[in-house]
């Protein structure tokens, strides 16, 4: 067996825990998890290879962010959203993703412009593929890479904190219809605006994004929490992306 590496960290209890915490804090924000779905200590420790240990810590950390809900002392779920948690979450994340939108905008060079179009792409492959976890993943990233371009460190904690809350939407769907031709989804007008540096329209873009992702989701609502509530996988949508 080979030594570990002379300047390698040594694997602490904390860096464990550091890492269970930030997959499912990922996982989350991906949509792996549908709303109403519990979270079984023991499934998940075993599933990453760890004691039970971090994955107590990581749910716990998870529930003081509101973003999981304890039922037990062995397990928590996905909480299910009223219309108005929903839409409170949509109001805030068009503001403040717009305000990071536009800063990005204003900070971004021509690469940063062509990753997210790398991104987007893989995107519009997967939804037309009919391929809906490697779509979400991508649209989940280019969201994030905008909040990175930001430099804005506190803005991109508070709306991964808000992805934590809308992200199991998305898995509480059994098929998606999109309103959008690919030539016309706002990421188009978002990469855009990131080449020509022009922070109002990536604002306005990125505000419309999320405007008709949300007004489709808030007409669903009830069928997806349906579906939570009986066990059934999810509804059909018109649109998510």
């Amino acid at each position: 067996m080979s030594e570990p590496a002379a300047n390698a960290p040594p694997i602490t209890t904390e860096s464990i825990g550091a890492r269970v915490y930030q997959r499912l804090r990922l996982e989350l924000m991906r949509s792996r998890f549908r709303p109403g779905e519990k979270l079984k200590l023991r499934d998940l420790a075993q599933e990453m290879g760890v004691s039970p240990t971090p994955v107590r810590d990581a749910l716990a950390r998870l529930v003081s962010e509101g973003a999981l809900e304890q039922i037990d002392h062995r397990s928590v779920r996905v909480p299910v959203l009223s219309d108005e948690r929903f839409r409170e979450i949509a109001e805030l994340r068009a503001e403040l993703e717009g305000k990071a939108a536009a800063r990005a905008a204003e900070r971004a060079t021509p690469a940063d412009a062509e990753r997210l179009a790398a991104i987007h792409a893989r995107m519009t492959a997967a939804r037309l593929a009919g391929d809906g976890v490697p779509m979400l993943v991508e649209n989940e990233r280019f969201h994030m890479e905008i909040c990175v371009l930001s430099n804005m460190p506190v803005l991109t904690r508070i709306i991964e904190g808000l992805w934590l809350q809308c992200g199991p939407l998305h898995a509480g769907l059994r098929r998606v219809r999109f309103l959008h031709h690919p030539d016309a989804h706002p990421h188009n007008e978002i990469i855009r605006a990131m080449r020509e540096q022009d922070g109002a329209l990536a604002r306005l873009a990125i505000q419309r994004d999320i405007s008709v992702y949300a007004e489709v989701l808030l007409r669903r609502l009830p069928e997806i929490n349906i579906g939570a509530l009986t066990g059934r996988r999810g509804a059909v949508v018109d649109a998510v992306e």
